[in-house]
């Protein structure tokens, strides 16, 4: 008798089980209003661009509890929409050049991956931040401009050691050099550097004096050869003259500036040292001009 019951037992749980089965995968199918919904969804995703999200809504109604009509709409932008995703691979290496893989992948905030380890991640097409960490690295962003279509485009991205106080100067900013705790900010020091900016300056000021005087000089001869006389009555000797001078103003001046700048130069040059303390030089450059500013 006790035997009887346990067929019976395991007879009625081989019937129950498909059925539990069949319920559970029924409730996850969607219905006729979630693969509508989804369908809508999916095209005001794909017109802002959300590729990711509107192939996300397309799987949805493709399912195969949808009306037929809406599952091959939905099959048919699935396949649209994988071949417009753009796909990326990242290689991340060291300041060695060794490859990193614990790195995890943001994408405007979201996470793409928190492992690299060559695949390609789909992303939407438009201009992105990524952002890579990695333990003992510092963190490291970059931006990209994505084109839909654009498939396994490769990037390298390098994560620097991490650094405590570590800080990026930004381009245009005025390069200052400024002791901290008695200690030189250099080892040729703020004025030995000064010295060097100026001369450098006075240097370019010469190449632009000496262009300007071959360009008076020029424009003076055939000033003569058309009107030896700068007031003869000829409007174009007139003119020539005229452009003959102001060229060589323009040389007189650069040469000027580039008399002081080598001159200040070797005077800062003769003179500088290390700053002990409380020291430091500032250049900054402007529309011609160069500005030194600092305790010596």
């Amino acid at each position: 008798m006790t035997r009887t019951r346990s067929i019976v037992v395991l007879l009625l749980s081989c019937v129950a089980l498909p059925i539990v089965g069949a319920r559970s995968a029924a409730a996850a199918d969607p219905t006729t209003a979630e693969c509508l919904a989804a369908n809508e969804a999916s095209l005001a995703a794909r017109s802002q661009q959300k590729l990711r999200d509107a192939r996300a809504k397309l799987l949805l109604c493709a399912a195969p509890s949808c009306p037929r009509d809406v599952r091959e709409e939905c099959t048919r932008g699935v396949n649209e929409i994988n071949a417009a995703l753009p796909t990326i691979v990242f290689e991340a290496k060291d300041d060695a050049g060794a490859d990193l893989i614990a790195v995890k992948v943001t994408m405007d905030g979201e996470v793409l991956a928190d492992r690299l380890e060559g695949a390609a991640l789909p992303v939407d097409p438009g201009a992105h931040t990524f952002a890579f960490e990695s333990a003992g690295h510092s963190k490291t962003e970059k931006q990209f401009l994505i084109r839909e279509g654009d498939k396994g485009r490769r990037e390298r991205i390098v994560l620097g050691a991490g650094v405590a106080g570590a800080e990026s100067v930004a381009p245009g900013t005025t390069l200052t050099s400024s002791p901290v705790g008695g200690a030189p900010s250099s080892g040729l020091g703020g004025r030995r550097i000064g010295a060097l900016v100026a001369a450098g300056a006075g240097v370019v000021a010469a190449g632009i004096g000496i262009g300007f005087g071959l360009r008076s000089k020029a424009k003076r001869d055939d000033a003569k050869k058309v009107c030896p006389d700068p007031e003869c009555p000829d409007m174009n000797g007139v003119n020539l003259w005229n452009q003959a001078v102001s060229a060589g103003n323009v040389a007189t001046a650069a040469f000027i500036v580039s008399a002081v700048g080598l001159a200040g130069g070797v005077a800062l040059w003769i003179v500088g040292a290390p700053e002990s303390s409380g020291g430091g030089t500032q250049v900054g450059f402007g529309p011609g001009t160069l500005q030194l500013r600092g305790t010596w």
